[in-house]
């Protein structure tokens, strides 16, 4: 297996050739939010577009809503997922943080400190559940999940480099709002949607697992 760096790299060349797609997912991402309840089809759409591009598929602009189309069931199962596991731990770091009368200072922060873990965790791990879903012949958001354990656990030097650099843009984004209007999803998407495509091709099991399931 090539370093990790060889990786990166790779997949950022391929990001230079599949650039407006990415960057198209983005725009129709961010217009598909707008009306909130159609977040489960943005979502859909640009891991959809994100995950042709870093294959090497032929990609169109209609590459996103086809995605929409071809994705609609998984993507909404997995949209629906993350956004009770997020309402959740939200609720539970909210709680904490301003119910301090029920805990001692120094237990409400190391509360705090698990539930602010839990969600990165649970943020980058789905991250790869999409893209997960997107090769398996038959879409199973258990699989998927599963497999995503699976890539931190025989592959940790390529999950964490691609952790590392997804964790970046999201602090770009915060930091910069323009960053919304280029790359702040789409980017973290085609990375995640690389280091699967790297992983079902070379970590023993991954590909079997998902056509068996």
């Amino acid at each position: 297996m090539a370093h990790s760096g060889e990786k990166v790299l790779k997949t950022f060349k391929a990001l230079w050739d599949g650039f407006w797609v990415v960057w198209l997912a983005q725009v129709f991402w961010l217009l598909l939010c707008l009306p909130v309840v159609t977040f489960p089809l943005a979502f859909t759409g640009m891991y959809s577009a994100t995950y042709a591009a870093a294959t090497g598929e032929s990609t169109t602009w209609k590459t996103f809503f086809e995605g929409i189309k071809k994705n609609f069931k998984p993507g909404v199962t997995w949209s629906l997922v993350n956004l009770l596991v997020f309402a959740v731990l939200g609720f539970y770091l909210w709680f904490v943080s301003s119910q301090s009368s029920l805990f001692e200072s120094t237990t409400a922060r190391v509360l705090q400190v698990i539930l602010i873990a839990v969600l990165i965790f649970w943020f980058l791990l789905n991250q790869y559940t999409f893209p997960f879903l997107l090769a398996q012949e038959k879409p199973s958001y258990r699989q998927a999940l599963r497999n995503s354990l699976v890539l931190f656990l025989k592959w940790p030097g390529m999950s964490f480099a691609f952790s590392v650099l997804i964790l970046c843009v999201l602090a770009l984004s915060l930091a910069f709002r323009f960053f919304w209007v280029i790359f702040a999803v789409s980017l973290p998407a085609f990375l995640a949607a690389s280091c699967v495509k790297y992983a079902v091709e070379e970590i023993p099991g991954v590909s079997d697992q998902q056509s068996n399931e």
